[in-house]
């Protein structure tokens, strides 16, 4: 009976972190679209630091997705 518990909660964590990183990956998208929007409108010198700052936190966070799925 425990160790049916035990199996139960292990799948939860699974599920719960799996869905974690999805989620985060959808918010990386989301500030990609921000900055892309952002510097059309506002023009600085940064613009393109920032957006290859999004875009790197988009690949790191696609990795994430990769590494939890083969993880767990």
């Amino acid at each position: 009976m425990i160790s049916d518990f035990n199996n139960y909660l292990a799948l939860a964590e699974k599920v719960f972190f799996i869905l974690g990183a999805i989620i985060y990956l959808v918010f990386s998208f989301v500030i990609v679209k921000q900055t892309t929007t952002m510097s059309k409108y506002v023009h600085d010198i940064f613009n393109s630091v920032l957006i290859t700052f999004s875009y790197l936190h988009l690949a790191f966070s696609f990795l994430l997705v990769i590494m939890t799925l083969v993880i767990l």
